[in-house]
């Protein structure tokens, strides 16, 4: 693989000084085993980490046997005790030069539990002052790696959570989503020490913006948890926001209570791609449902094109319109983004299967890692040297993703499609070939569950590997197509009257795997 590195003088500024800024702008999503195509519980997110381009990885960390005395030591001097056997999990960490620490944002451990962590929220200025963040508390950085590795089911990775807050408190404002073969969970942390987790109902689906939204809760109900002081907190400090008729406090309107476009209509958007006969029209004002039935099953493709939706078809479409100032779904400010399956039909060890897109979801692509894999790619592995800050570094695949997505997202129409439709048509194929794969890792795994980690191994690097040469392939001649299409060159001349048209005779750029695929 080519390798080239050159160091970029860029002024990071405050974006690097607070280490919550890593995730300010994410989308959620959900989809209960009832409600997906092939019987998976799915949680996704998109890790949205504007202004900064970072680089990700897609690693293996292993297990750990009888190794007392570890701690789990995070930014800002957090640090939690560790057992003395700790899971192995596969994750998808921020580089390390970028000097916010790990940021794992998805994990599936061999127990089969799969955690996405966070998407960030905010409270009011009130809540705040009573209960403010602690410095070296929970935060993002920390938290889904912590559950990866110590947590056998995904109701111990919330009891975790709120453990933590108790002790330590929080230094974030975060929703997370933990899943295990059995059971799903959607939890919000609001200040220092309050927080909520409701199961997530398995025949719905979810997706949300950047704001909570949990509004009633009976703590009593076994399908809740919650912190002890969630409700008494707000009431004895006159903050509470309760229902006019049944008396009820409004977890929103109590702690968060605000509804802004940049959020809501992303959450609104959520709906008319999966549940569109009862989406309605838009408006500001409505708080949407969490969890709501889809008008269809729900299928890993649905998944994928929600995360890259820039409102096509609405009036809110910016490609369309001209508007700039929608905060759309597939925003160009993509770090990373994945789609985790867990199985209830499979061995814990091979249960999850993540869908990791290694850059913006509308010109990259997303490649399957079963929780089972004991490597990747040394692309994908890939890491920065320690606070090394931002490097171009083409040996990296977060790069070589994002930098092709760079050039695509300059025109959509001329430049990215054909881009976009070669990932789109690879994702297929590995969509439609993967059950045969996992089927036959299930078989392997009955007599040797080292054969079918080597399997599921060796096709993992194998895909990544081929995205890799076709990323490298597409850059090099969209960059040569653009050299090819400056301004001038992009419409007709008249050597006869030595005039220039106005009449645009560029085609859009199709790439030549593309044209191979066609042939085959």
């Amino acid at each position: 693989m080519r390798k080239r590195k050159t160091a970029l003088v860029i002024a990071m500024a405050a974006a690097l000084a607070v280490p919550s800024t890593s995730a300010l702008a994410c989308t959620g999503l959900y989809v209960g085993k009832e409600a997906s195509e092939n019987g998976a519980t799915v949680i996704a997110r998109t890790v949205d980490l504007h202004p900064l381009a970072a680089t990700f990885l897609e690693v293996v960390v292993d297990r750990v046997e009888n190794e007392p005395g570890r701690t789990y030591d995070g930014v800002a001097g957090f640090s939690w005790e560790l057992p003395d056997t700790t899971y192995k999990y596969t994750s998808t960490p921020m580089a390390t030069g970028m000097g916010f620490g790990r940021y794992g944002s998805a994990c599936a451990n061999e127990c089969g539990v799969a955690i996405t962590g966070t998407v960030t929220a905010y409270i009011r200025s009130e809540i705040r002052a009573m209960d403010p963040p602690v410095k070296g508390g929970l935060c993002e950085e920390v938290v889904t790696e912590l559950v990866a590795a110590t947590c056998k089911t995904a109701r111990e990775g919330v009891e975790l959570i709120g453990q933590i807050m108790e002790e330590l408190g929080s230094s974030e404002q975060n929703i997370l989503m933990i899943a295990d073969q059995t059971e799903a969970w959607y939890v919000e942390t609001y200040t220092g020490h309050q927080w909520a987790a409701v199961k997530m109902p398995e025949d719905a689906v979810s997706v949300y913006g950047n704001e909570f939204m949990i509004q009633y809760l009976d703590p009593e109900d076994e399908n809740v948890m919650c912190s002890p002081e969630l409700f008494s907190m707000p009431e004895e400090a006159g903050l509470a926001v309760k229902d006019e008729e049944s008396g009820q406090m409004d977890i929103f309107a109590t702690y968060s209570g605000r509804l802004a476009n940049y959020a809501n209509r992303r959450t609104w958007v959520g709906h008319t791609l999966l549940a569109p006969s009862t989406a309605g029209d838009y408006a500001t004002n409505t708080k949407y449902d969490l969890f709501y039935k889809p008008d269809e099953k729900v299928s890993v493709e649905d998944v994928l094109e929600v995360f890259r939706n820039r409102f096509e078809g609405t009036e809110f479409s910016p490609d369309e319109t001209g508007r700039i100032d929608q905060r759309v779904i597939g925003t160009e400010s993509q770090g990373t983004a994945h789609v985790i399956e867990v199985y209830d039909n499979l061995p814990a060890e091979m249960a999850c299967v993540t869908w990791a897109c290694l850059a913006n979801s509308e010109h990259s692509v997303y490649l399957p890692v079963s929780n089972l894999v004991t490597d990747t790619a040394e692309a994908f592995k890939a890491d920065t040297e320690k606070d090394s800050g931002l490097t171009y570094d083409d040996s990296m695949a977060s790069i070589i993703f994002k930098r092709l997505c760079a050039l695509s997202e300059q025109d959509r129409k001329y430049y990215g499609a054909g881009v976009r439709d070669y990932w789109h048509s690879v994702e297929l194929g590995l969509l439609e070939e993967y059950p045969d794969v996992l089927a036959e890792a299930a078989k392997l795994y009955e007599t040797s569950p080292e054969e079918a980690a080597a399997y599921l191994t060796e096709y993992t690097i194998e895909k990544q590997n081929k995205a890799l040469e076709d990323a490298n392939t597409m850059y090099d001649e969209l960059t040569w197509y653009m050299m090819n299409n400056t301004d001038t060159l992009r419409y007709s001349f008249s050597y006869g009257t030595l005039t220039m048209s106005d009449t645009r005779n560029q085609k859009p750029f199709v790439p030549s795997l593309a044209e191979t695929e066609e042939a085959e």
